[in-house]
């Protein structure tokens, strides 16, 4: 299965319902995501460029808040006014956040951001844990020349049979096994051996208590929580998300780590932003009386994420996507339909909504599974 932008697609979700995955429901997830959101960023009133990865997250968890948008992309526009130049990895960033807000990248306040991230050369400093975001809007917006560079730089990287070196001779993780399966699943099928090896080494770090990186931990129980569902491991993914939740403190709202609270939560909403893609939903409303969510119970239910999506998304164009495969998010056959919220009668149909503004449309894509 190619990824296609899943933590981009996941927040997106439409949902209407709870139906059991591997011992939790999907408003478990939603509410695990709240409570994290809230733990690690409750405080904030402003995100600048610098924190693009912080703000990607805010929005992969369904978040939105108007000055806070307006914020970060008054800091884009500084930094553009003032010359500065970006990685690839930080330009994937900035564009994700700007396809999450329904922000054309072609013209954002004159500037063709699209344009500045095809153009940029791959160095041998860049931080390879972003590839994987520059990746997702390299296969988006078709750039598949870019997109398998990036993904031919961490081959380079990489041993069959023994795994990554990103770091010049220190060896592979489980973390960075994952950033590699997730950066290589946006081409799946041109990947598929290295990832299927990369798989199986990252299963061997697994334990009863996580994944273990000098200790099992939740970081890399949550990255290879995203690498399952980039690789379609069902099994493997609602395992790792059993041992996530190990880790999810019910006091706080975040996850426990003996390093910091804050990074591990952080990799926590990433993780479970993928999971969703799993997480099955049918016509059932959410039922207070058998409620077992994961969050604190003097906590508010959240309310469905899509009606964080502003008055943008009342576009009338949008492409239907097959309903069973992540992989016909590109779809050739566009029709006009109707975005739908289980008020209008979505039923066990869940869209998610991503800008496609490049070409000049917006997708709808119908959730990955039915029952």
């Amino acid at each position: 299965m190619k990824k296609i932008l899943a933590m981009l697609l996941s927040f997106m979700l439409v949902m209407s319902a709870s139906i059991t995955a591997f011992g939790a429901t999907t408003s478990d997830v939603d509410k695990t995501l709240k409570s994290s959101v809230k733990f690690t960023y409750g405080d904030k009133t402003a995100f600048d460029i610098s924190e693009s990865k912080d703000y990607y997250l805010y929005l992969i968890a369904g978040e939105y808040d108007e000055n806070i948008e307006k914020s970060y992309f008054n800091s884009v526009k500084q930094a553009l006014d003032g010359g500065e130049q970006f990685d690839i990895g930080t330009l994937g960033l900035i564009i994700s956040n700007m396809v999450l807000s329904l922000e054309d990248p072609t013209d954002f306040e004159g500037y063709n951001v699209l344009d500045m991230f095809e153009k940029a050369e791959l160095s041998e400093y860049d931080n390879m844990y972003t590839y994987m975001y520059a990746a997702d809007i390299a296969f988006l917006f078709d750039f598949d020349a870019l997109g398998k560079q990036l993904c031919d730089t961490l081959i380079s990287k990489y041993t069959m049979g023994k795994g990554t070196d990103f770091w010049g001779g220190y060896g592979t993780s489980p973390d960075d096994l994952a950033v590699f399966i997730i950066t290589l699943s946006a081409y799946y099928e041109e990947y598929e051996a290295y990832i299927k090896d990369a798989l199986t080494l990252l299963k061997a770090y697994n334990t009863e208590a996580g994944y273990d990186n000098y200790g099992a931990n939740a970081n890399s129980t949550a990255l290879a929580l995203a690498a399952f569902v980039s690789a379609d491991d069902e099994a493997a993914a609602n395992d790792a998300y059993s041992k996530l939740m190990l880790f999810y403190n019910k006091e706080t709202g975040g996850f426990n780590s003996s390093f910091d609270d804050i990074l591990a939560t952080k990799d926590a909403i990433f993780g479970l932003s993928y999971y969703w893609l799993l997480a099955d939903i049918d016509d059932d409303t959410d039922d207070d009386e058998n409620d077992n969510s994961t969050v604190t119970d003097n906590e508010e239910k959240p309310a469905n994420p899509i009606v964080n999506i502003k008055d943008k998304t009342d576009t009338d164009n949008s492409a239907s996507a097959n309903k069973n495969n992540a992989d016909s998010v590109k779809t050739e056959n566009e029709q006009k339909t109707q975005l739908k919220s289980p008020a209008t009668g979505a039923g066990t149909v869940a869209f998610a909504l991503i800008t496609m503004l490049s070409a000049g449309g917006v997708m709808l894509v119908s959730r990955k599974k039915e029952n």
